[in-house]
């Protein structure tokens, strides 16, 4: 185990936001990501790094980096969401935001747009943009949200800030799950908790199609842990959404197999 605590050093009173990043053997993303942190031009944050015992170069790395990194823990885990589940332990910012490892914010005033309505809602997004290797599109958000959006979507935990004491009283990421433990934490909290949002107008960062969650194989998952999610949690949202899911899914998967439109993997 590896840990690094600087806070002692670079906040001074309370700090705003708390950035956390999740890394595993992945350096040049890392880097990437750190650097879109770094140049933020708003300042009142705090800067966590969670690695999950890499061997790739990226622990002489983040410790290269001295003071400008407020918090690393390098140990293995049980997953994603246990990571995160620890940055969410030592935080100190009244916000968070997950800016996972080959993630990175949008512009350098990312923070500032989004700061800039703090203290206005207990969960605040914004849009995302979406990168492959060969383009960059925007992600745009709704400014309502409701049990509807939730059965096919989920806000952009790289776009987010949530406020810490949510994790408090809904409690932390459940890693029972791989992939949409986060899916799972804004349905209990908006749609069951009621809790306030506000989305603001404006691009806060770049998602990397190559994370987990979009990887090949990984929609049949995310099915499937929304289903098992829905069922055990949401029963009646459960039988709204096998009803929504097979208008949906059906009748494409009907013209695919009789050729009207191609069929991808």
């Amino acid at each position: 185990m590896s840990e690094l605590n600087n806070s002692h050093i670079v906040i001074k009173g309370n700090v705003l936001i708390s950035v956390i990043t999740i890394n595993l053997n992945n350096l040049n993303g890392l880097k990437n990501t750190v650097d879109s942190v770094l140049s933020q031009s708003f300042q009142s944050f705090e800067f966590i790094v969670i690695d999950g015992d890499s061997i790739d170069g990226s622990i002489d790395y983040l410790h290269s980096l001295g003071s400008s990194l407020n918090r690393l823990i390098s140990e293995k885990d049980n997953g994603i969401y246990d990571a995160m589940n620890k940055g969410i332990q030592i935080a100190n910012g009244q916000y968070l935001l997950f800016l996972n490892s080959g993630d990175f914010f949008y512009s350098g005033d990312s923070l500032k747009n989004i700061a800039e309505i703090s203290g206005q809602a207990e969960i605040i997004y914004g849009n995302m943009a979406v990168a492959d290797n060969h383009n960059t599109r925007i992600q745009y958000y709704p400014n309502r949200l409701n049990a509807r959006y939730f059965m096919f979507d989920t806000l952009p935990h790289p776009s987010t800030l949530i406020r810490r004491d949510l994790f408090m009283k809904y409690g932390k990421y459940n890693t029972s799950y791989s992939i949409v433990s986060d899916w799972a934490f804004f349905l209990d909290t908006i749609i069951g908790g009621n809790v306030t949002y506000r989305y603001v107008n404006t691009t806060v960062s770049t998602f990397n199609l190559q994370g987990i969650s979009s990887q090949s194989g990984s929609h049949s998952i995310i099915r499937k842990e929304m289903d098992s999610y829905l069922s055990e949690h949401y029963r009646l949202y459960y039988f709204y959404y096998k009803v929504l899911w097979s208008i949906r899914y059906y009748p494409k998967r009907i013209m695919q197999k009789i050729g009207l439109i191609p069929e991808y993997n």
